[in-house]
C-alpha cells in the first residue's frame, strides 16, 4: 500500500471569503465547488490542480460534523478499494477505526477514517477526483 497525500480539510466561516484569500495570497485556484446534498453545507478545492487541494466547507450551523467528529481531516487516496479494506482492517484491530469503510458517492468516493494516537482524523479513500 502506498497512499498519496491528497487534501487537507477545513471548516471555515465563509467559502467566498477563504476562495479569496488563497487565490490572491497563494495563487490557488477554485478547482470545484459543491454544495453537499445531505447537509446543504458549502464546499470548494483550492489548489494548482487535483494531485493536492485544501477542501474548505462552511454551514449556518456549527461546529459542523461528519460522519466522524470533527471534519477537520487529512486526507490520503489509494489506488483501489481492497487497499481502503485493507487499512479499515488493520485499524480496527488496533481499536483505531472511526467509521467505514463506506461508498459516499461519486465525488467522496469508497472511505474509511481512522484516529491518530492524538484524536486527530485520517481519512482513506478510492475513487475520489483528487490525487
Amino acid at each position: 500500500m502506498n497512499p498519496k497525500f491528497t487534501h487537507v480539510a477545513l471548516l471555515v466561516n465563509d467559502v467566498d471569503a477563504t476562495a479569496d484569500f488563497y487565490i490572491k495570497y497563494c495563487r490557488l485556484k477554485v478547482l470545484n465547488r459543491r454544495i453537499d446534498p445531505n447537509t446543504g453545507y458549502r464546499g470548494i478545492w483550492l489548489g494548482q490542480d487535483t494531485k493536492f487541494v485544501i477542501v474548505a466547507f462552511e454551514s449556518e450551523k456549527k461546529p459542523i460534523q461528519s460522519i466522524s467528529k470533527p471534519f477537520n481531516h487529512f486526507g490520503f487516496s489509494f489506488d483501489s478499494k481492497d487497499e481502503v479494506d485493507k487499512i479499515s482492517e488493520i485499524a480496527k484491530e488496533e481499536k483505531l477505526l472511526n467509521y467505514g469503510p463506506v461508498y459516499m458517492d461519486a465525488e467522496i468516493g469508497y472511505i474509511c477514517e481512522i484516529l491518530d494516537p492524538d484524536g486527530n482524523s485520517v481519512e482513506f479513500s478510492f475513487g475520489q477526483k483528487l490525487g
